[in-house]
C-alpha cells in the first residue's frame, strides 16, 4: 500500500497552487493596471485638449 506523508501532500498542494492560482492572479493584476493606465491616459488627453 502506498503511503503519503503530510509533507509530500503539502508540497503537492503548494505546487498545484503555484501552477494554477498564481498565473490567474498575475493576469487579474495586469488587467487592473491596464484599465488604470487607460483611465490616466484619457484624463491627460482631456487636459491637453482644454
Amino acid at each position: 500500500m502506498f503511503r503519503i506523508s503530510i509533507l509530500e501532500l503539502a508540497f503537492t498542494c503548494a505546487l498545484i497552487l503555484l501552477v494554477l492560482v498564481v498565473p490567474i492572479m498575475v493576469a487579474r493584476f495586469q488587467a487592473r493596471m491596464d484599465s488604470r493606465l487607460k483611465d490616466i491616459e484619457k484624463k491627460i488627453d482631456k487636459k491637453k485638449q482644454q
